[in-house]
């Protein structure tokens, strides 16, 4: 989702980049002033690899990130993680930096140095360990209308691959693959996002993704990143190309994708259904969805889910329609954040008021998954890849 990665700085989003980015430089420029200030060799030598850290990771990743239509993506990646190792330290000094100037309370400098190392830590964790820590999250949900063959449906949810994150990694996403079909789905529902870009970075992939088992199917949607609007084409035709090969690789590993369209799952009662959206999302995101061509002919009173990337779209055109579940992914938690100790933030909450989980309004939910993969920084702190296990029951 890091979608300020591919704007200008002529959209509101690039805007808002630019004046963080201001902070970010402020904020490291305080750090690396004290550290050298302290006359300590050690705190000296620290200031220097960080500031060198900072500064490499910066370069190189605007300087990458130029060269977008690529299936290669550790170099932008492995730099963006650098800079944001060595640069987040110094946000979370900040606020205790600005007090050891207006104070000179050495106390309240050590406290800015003990939690800018914890921080560093746990960003640490995240790059090595946390972005291959899928976590299942399972919830359970009753509804009056679902149809009596449905009882007890098991979906599992996932969203959000950008394969070409995975550096040919096999081996660490082998294991999420065996986690879902543990799970013993009935339905496998992917939420967009197959790709970062282009579809070729899916190719080598296709056995793998393969292997994902429902006893009953698989279907999915296309995401923001799946229409190739990020990287630049010599023709249009050629964009167009890349789309279609993009649904046709959604096919080529078992799942049929909904474009504005809908597939009847039970003819008892009112039926059910699953309704597939193409992406619709807030300004400057593209909005390809037709809600209404989609829901066509439905009856009014069937079971509805339906998979719509972009969780804005709830807010913006579901509330009222009747659709009883929304799944949606798109945020990836901003791979950043803290769902501990009965907390539950991230940045991305200024953004999204629907970022993670499940939410309700009136008899209507949705549920957005946190992503199964990452882009732009190679990690995951706080918000871990996510395997969504619905289970629907008839109350």
């Amino acid at each position: 989702m890091p979608q300020f990665l591919f704007v200008t700085t002529h959209t509101l989003m690039g805007k808002v980049f630019l004046i963080i980015l201001t902070f970010v430089i402020g904020a490291q420029a305080l750090f690396s002033f004290q550290l050298f200030a302290t006359g300590n060799p050690i705190g000296m030598s620290i200031a220097a690899v960080q500031l060198g850290a900072f500064l490499t990771g910066f370069i190189v990743m605007f300087r990458n990130f130029r060269r977008l239509q690529t299936t290669d993506y550790r170099k932008p990646f492995y730099a963006f993680g650098l800079m944001i190792a060595a640069g987040v330290p110094a946000l979370a000094y900040f606020l205790f930096g600005l007090l050891f100037l207006i104070t000179g309370s050495e106390f309240v400098q050590q406290i800015g140095w003990g939690i800018s190392g914890a921080v560093l830590i746990a960003i640490l964790y995240g790059i090595f360990q946390g972005r291959w820590r899928w976590k299942t999250h399972t919830i359970q949900l009753d509804f009056a209308h679902l149809p009596e063959d449905l009882n007890g449906l098991r979906i599992v949810q996932i969203s959000d691959i950008h394969v070409g994150s995975f550096f040919n990694q096999t081996h660490k996403v082998q294991k999420a693959i065996d986690q879902i079909n543990a799970l013993k789905p009935d339905y496998v529902l992917f939420t967009g996002d197959l790709v970062n870009n282009i579809t070729s970075e899916m190719h080598g992939w296709e056995p793998l993704f393969r292997q994902i088992e429902a006893t009953k199917g698989k279907f999915s949607i296309l995401g923001n990143h799946d229409y190739g609007d990020y990287v630049p084409w010599e023709a249009d035709i050629q964009k167009q190309e890349n789309l279609k090969a993009i649904i046709e690789m959604h096919r080529s590993i078992g799942f049929t994708p909904l474009l504005n369209e809908q597939v009847q799952i039970s003819e008892e009662g009112n039926g059910a259904y699953f309704i597939g959206v193409e992406n619709w999302g807030k300004a400057p995101f593209r909005q390809s969805g037709n809600l209404g061509k989609a829901m066509d002919s439905i009856p009014e009173n069937a079971f509805k889910l339906l998979l719509s990337h972009d969780p804005s779209h709830f807010d913006e055109q579901v509330i009222g329609t009747g659709i009883d579940l929304t799944l949606s992914g798109h945020t990836h938690g901003m791979q950043f954040g803290i769902e501990r100790f009965g907390i539950k933030f991230s940045p991305v909450q200024f953004r999204y008021k629907k970022w993670a989980g499940l939410y309700k309004v009136g008899q209507q939910y949705l549920y957005v998954n946190r992503g199964f993969g990452y882009i732009g920084f190679p990690g995951r702190v706080g918000i871990y890849p996510e395997i969504t296990l619905i289970e629907l029951n008839r109350n």
